[in-house]
């Protein structure tokens, strides 16, 4: 099928569909606690009822909301991080389907022409609210009529008392609640992104800080100032991280993410590094004097430094 990859998780290569597989089925954005779930399921079916099959996932590049909807939702994860996801949860391949090329496909033509013909699918593992075909009119039932009692359907994954699904992700992140975020995620949201020049205002005052543009296709928690841990390398080091637009030296500018490294003196331009979101320490604030904001920082940086 035009733009479909079939990727080798534990090989991490481009490889031929094996000959019987059991597939999970979704979008699987941030692949959180529940999406999980979803992966043991089918590894657990594989390995007892369907030895001789690959167990992998099926979704796509991209997400199905990035062609349905007319502002795409920000996503929770890029491609590569639910590649690695995927592998830790022991899947052994990952198809990577083009959307518009099956965009059109009915539910019925969906499960011949891709489960069946193209993946040669022997078991499938989707979540109670799975959608597929055009118009979205495949559903786990559809499923289920297909494949009888090798189509299981995962009940609503709860967690203090609502469903864990990427859309309350976003919705805490937006409200900088990092720490439920991390939570329903099983990690703490995080990105990776270059080191960037940036104006080295933070030099002024002090208080040298790493520069990032989060990727454009994720979600852009709420402005203000976090709690962090950034990895470089081996290393994973405690940061004090501004989102937003520097309020007090220069309220025009576009967003981007500022980390102050505790006990870093290093030059890392142009290094690809990782940056996890902890805790959410206040809003962005325009304060009267550099003075002020260097104060303000003084404190942030402290509470980071005490953070377990």
């Amino acid at each position: 099928m035009p733009g479909t990859e079939i990727i080798s998780l534990q090989e991490s290569h481009i490889f031929k569909m094996p000959e019987a597989t059991v597939l999970c089925l979704g979008n699987f954005d941030g692949v959180h606690v529940a999406h999980r779930t979803l992966l043991r399921k089918a590894k657990q079916i594989r390995d007892t009822r369907f030895p001789h099959a690959a167990c992998g996932v099926l979704c796509f590049h991209g997400l199905s909301s990035d062609f349905l909807q007319g502002t795409p939702v920000p996503h929770l994860s890029d491609e590569g991080a639910r590649l690695d996801a995927f592998r830790e949860e022991g899947m052994d391949f990952a198809v990577l389907c083009d959307f518009p090329t099956v965009q059109h496909m009915s539910a019925e033509q969906f499960i011949d022409r891709i489960l069946l013909d193209e993946c040669h699918c022997v078991a499938t593992v989707c979540g109670f609210n799975y959608r597929f075909g055009e118009y979205g009119a495949g559903t786990p039932e559809t499923l289920e009529a297909h494949f009888g009692n090798a189509a299981h359907t995962e009940p609503a994954f709860m967690l203090d008392g609502a469903p864990v699904s990427s859309t309350r992700i976003r919705t805490c992140l937006l409200e900088g609640d990092a720490k439920t975020a991390a939570t329903l995620l099983s990690h703490p949201y995080r990105f990776v992104s270059p080191v960037l020049h940036g104006k080295k205002l933070g030099r002024t005052i002090g208080i040298p800080t790493v520069n990032q543009v989060i990727p454009r296709s994720l979600l852009v928690p709420r402005h203000g100032v976090y709690i962090t841990d950034c990895k470089i390398g081996d290393r994973v080091l405690r940061g004090v991280t501004n989102v937003g637009v520097h309020p007090t030296v220069d309220e025009n500018a576009p967003v981007n993410c500022e980390t102050y490294l505790l006990d870093f003196h290093e030059e890392i331009y142009g290094e690809e590094i990782e940056l996890s979101f902890l805790r959410y320490l206040r809003p962005e604030e325009k304060f009267s004097t550099l003075e002020a904001l260097r104060s303000r920082i003084a404190l942030d940086i402290e509470e980071a430094r005490n953070y377990k």
